[in-house]
């Protein structure tokens, strides 16, 4: 296949030049390299750009690869997740430069025009050759994030060309925190463990494109609303660049197109180039094409549709019959805006409609690899959990991520690093001041013409010092941004852009759910905007903890398991804060399943409280909320919402169930029960019915309720009714008591069921010690106790199961006169005898009163084998039954 697709470059090559004259643009990714050390080889960079140098001996290297991600494509390196093996690779043989060589076709090329190669991502800094002559030194290029564009036209042979590339590791650890690293480069912080090879090396693409004289890129289009948010006033740019030494005259014109080629509007104007870069606009003042009624918006897609449409541009020269280049990209109709509401909170708008932004933050591959493939699944995860947003801290995603966004509709925030060289400001040297002003450079061309893009953060932990932040926005001044920046993801004032309306405040380690609506003023409560934050601990089901940890380390926790929890020598390498509590509240795990199972439930309980606590006090008190974090670099049991195997564990459920459209839920601190309409429709008069029961250990009903909701708002909370308080219970039947709350919302039409949520409380609550909080948790004087969900008897349930092509449905009944408590589904693939994953499932982690049945489907790719094994498991047969 790989051999197929460059034979079909190098005959698009011939064809295209055949002609003569430069008709349209050719682009393709230079994949295939090689790589090794340059321990391994004598020759100097002239030498082994020589096309009749011999790699045959080399690695092979698909880019993008790092140094560590292609020595594992080659084999070297075996189930590197696996226990401790990470600690296996001799991280000395980074110390020293590796090279990468890659040859190519340039058959045909015409003496006018422009052969541009790059770079999208070195690591850390290069020697760069081609066909023996050096044509980026290490002093140039500098910098993980910037690109590096090189016209080579002058370089290249009539035939075959050879380039080498000779790549730097970079030195920005963030651990110890006080090291004197200062390299501008990629870190995890505390959120896995240190790559060995530092990620060192050709880490994103290297594309090559082939126009005539002028060449199109970086575009952007600018919306702006009426008054009457009728009409679309949009601006259009991009940078045009005359690779000739003298001006150039010619017409660039533009349109504007749906997805279905319905014309929606036409530009055109004559312009000279000067030699160089250029930046051309279109403004709707002049061009009053430019001026769109009634569009199709772009919306984030709880708000609406996510419409897409395509931008073309080409150039002409004048004389020349044929185009010098042409640019077609997709983009969206849509305004952003991120001002501060009235209690000083960073309130997000788009299209003039406020958004209370509810995402996590992402982590990409320890190595960085590429995965078109799992980076879809993770994206459908992210639509299904019903959150709206992605936080990007120093992860700059390649194209392919945000082209996702867009037509998914999910929001982005990108942002530069903590805690490693990206905030080690008293160490930076004129070389920092550079590369990081560039490296803004380039995330703003290349990311201005997406609508998922909501903000740019300039910093995270910390304020950057005046001439830092002066140094980006001036960088943002010169080259057009359409959307807001926040000076840094922590509460702090800037004396040139003012206050940030966000907080940092944590927590990043276990709290109680009673944690976000008690917390009204100080800390990680749900006030605010929250930029990161949760219950933190997170540990795995057990079906994907075997995958990771070997048998005999399974039980009791030991050093595998710290190993597997972020960065060890960080704040949070182990479960010291997490397993304390656990086991006061829901008692003493017997064995790793019991653990891991009553993981499961602590884990659910925190972070839906999380989420229902910022929705429930949505543009009255809060404004947005950062789960910390979506996913992990490497198997952890700390911070995400799925697995690194995709395993959607209970916190993807209690996510998927808290952000749910319309939703029903309890507040911790007050007993009361809200609707929560997502939806940016309100619900109509006598629409829906509310109901809660709650119900002792043994099943019995102490208290219930039926109410009619007569209106809930678009996008909106609304109070409902209060339930007994745990004091109330307490009165009646004592401390230690576990109970259950049951809500309901049915449609009033037919009695469908809209939203139900069930809680497991205690008479015996939890208190916070608010006084001795630190920036990752809250310690407690007492603790919630659940210990008599221990004693709820094993059950036998009825589970029936048909499946086809794709999807599993599963029937679950409770003939038990018992509580079925934390019911949990699996699909397993017989072939493989492994969970089925990624699998998108309605409904998990559910229970069941005695007499109910609930019937959930999971649909999973076709690939898999049918028949396909289920599995039921429930809190009583693996914690309970004591």
């Amino acid at each position: 296949m790989k051999a197929t697709y460059l034979a079909c470059i190098v005959l698009v090559l011939c064809t295209y030049f055949s002609h003569g004259s430069i008709g349209q643009r050719v682009q393709f990714k230079l994949d295939n390299w090689r790589l090794t050390s340059s321990a391994n080889v004598s020759e100097t960079g002239a030498e082994l750009s020589s096309v009749n140098y011999d790699d045959s001996w080399w690695y092979t290297a698909q880019l993008p690869c790092t140094v560590m991600a292609c020595l594992v494509q080659n084999g070297l390196y075996e189930n590197v997740y696996y226990g401790k093996n990470l600690l296996n690779v001799n991280t000395s043989q980074f110390n020293t430069t590796w090279w990468y060589r890659a040859e190519f076709s340039s058959q045909n090329v015409p003496l006018n025009g422009a052969f541009v190669v790059s770079f999208h991502g070195i690591n850390y800094k290069a020697n760069i050759w081609v066909n023996g002559i050096q044509i980026g030194n290490d002093s140039i290029v500098v910098g993980t994030f910037r690109y590096f564009e090189f016209d080579l036209t002058l370089y290249l042979t009539t035939t075959n060309n050879a380039i080498a590339v000779e790549v730097f590791e970079p030195h920005d650890r963030s651990i110890p925190f006080n090291n004197p690293d200062t390299d501008l480069a990629i870190t995890f912080v505390d959120w896995a463990p240190f790559p060995p090879d530092s990620n060192m090396g050709l880490w994103r693409e290297v594309e090559v494109t082939i126009t005539g004289d002028v060449g199109i890129k970086h575009p952007m289009v600018e919306t702006v609303l009426s008054n009457n948010n009728n009409v679309a006033h949009l601006t259009v740019m991009a940078e045009l660049t005359n690779y000739q030494q003298t001006d150039v005259t010619g017409r660039i014109t533009g349109t504007i197109v749906n997805l279905q080629g319905t014309l929606i509007a036409h530009f055109s104007k004559e312009i000279t180039l000067v030699s160089g870069s250029s930046q051309v606009f279109f403004r709707n003042s002049t061009f009053p094409a430019l001026n769109i009624q009634s569009p199709d918006w772009w919306w984030p897609w709880q708000m609406g549709n996510p419409t897409l449409h395509i931008l073309n541009l080409n150039f002409t020269i004048d004389g020349d019959s044929v185009a010098s280049d042409n640019l077609s990209t997709r983009f969206g109709i849509r305004q952003t805006e991120g001002g501060l509401d009235n209690n000083g909170y960073r309130l997000f708008k788009v299209n003039n409609q406020p958004i209370l932004i509810r995402g996590a933050g992402w982590s990409p591959d320890l190595f960085l690899r590429k995965d078109d493939s799992k980076l879809l699944d993770e994206f459908n995860y992210v639509r299904d959990m019903n959150l709206n947003s992605i936080r990007l801290e120093g992860k700059m995603e390649p194209d392919f991520f945000f082209d996702i966004a867009d037509e998914m509709g999910i929001l982005i925030l990108p942002g530069w690093c903590c805690c490693d060289s990206w905030q080690r400001w008293s160490l930076w040297q004129e070389e920092q001041y550079y590369v990081s002003a560039e490296s803004m450079r380039t995330q703003i061309k290349r990311l201005r013409i997406h609508p998922s893009v909501l903000v740019f953060l300039l910093s995270s932990d910390e304020l950057p010092p005046q001439k830092v932040e002066r140094n980006y926005l001036r960088v943002i001044d010169e080259e057009p941004w359409p959307n807001p920046t926040v000076s840094a993801a922590s509460e702090a004032t800037s004396k040139i852009t003012g206050p940030t309306g966000v907080k940092m405040t944590g927590p990043y380690s276990w709290v109680p759910p009673n944690y976000w609506l008690e917390d009204t003023n100080e800390y990680g409560g749900a006030y605010g905007f929250l930029t990161e934050g949760g219950p933190g601990e997170n540990p795995e089901s057990y079906e994907s903890f075997v995958q990771i940890v070997p048998i005999q380390d399974l039980w009791p926790i030991n050093s595998d398991w710290n190993f597997h929890c972020g960065y060890e020598e960080g704040n949070f390498g182990n479960l010291n804060r997490f397993t304390p509590p656990l086991y006061l509240r829901y008692g003493n795990a017997t064995n790793v399943q019991d653990y891991l199972y009553k993981s499961q439930v602590a884990a659910y309980e925190g972070h839906r409280a999380m989420f229902e606590g910022y929705s429930r006090n949505k543009y009255i008190f809060s404004t947005g909320v950062i789960q910390w974090m979506l996913n992990n670099a490497f198997p952890s049991m700390i911070w995400h919402l799925y697995t690194y195997d995709l395993n959607p564990t209970s916190t993807y459920f209690a996510t998927k169930k808290s952000c749910e459209l319309t939703h029903i839920q309890y507040s911790y601190d007050d007993n009361s029960v809200y609707i929560v309409n997502s939806d940016y429709n309100p619900i109509k008069t006598n629409f829906l019915i509310a109901t809660a029961k709650v119900v002792l250990v043994n099943g019995n009903v102490i208290f219930s309720t039926v109410q009619p909701v007569y209106q809930v708002a678009a996008d909106s909370s609304l109070f409902l009714f209060f339930i007994p308080s745990p004091q109330d219970i307490r009165a009646k039947f004592g401390g230690g008591v576990t109970y259950f709350v049951k809500l309901e919302l049915f449609l009033s039409s037919d009695m469908s069921l809209v939203s139900d949520n069930f809680y497991w409380l205690s008479t015996t609550v939890d208190i916070l010690l608010w006084d001795n909080s630190t920036w990752y948790n809250t310690p407690l004087s007492q603790y919630a106790n659940f210990t008599q969900l221990m004693t709820l008897p094993k059950v036998d349930l009825a589970v029936t199961s048909t499946s086809g092509v794709g999807y599993t449905k599963v029937n679950v009944t409770n003939s038990t006169p018992y509580i079925a408590f934390f019911i949990h589904v699996r699909v397993v693939d017989t072939t493989t005898n492994q969970d089925v994953f990624p699998i998108i499932w309605d409904e998990n982690y559910f229970s069941l009163l005695s007499g109910e049945s609930r019937m959930i489907v999971g649909t999973y790719s076709e690939s898999v084998s049918d028949p396909v094994q289920v599995i039921v498991e429930v809190f009583n047969n693996v914690s309970g039954g004591k």
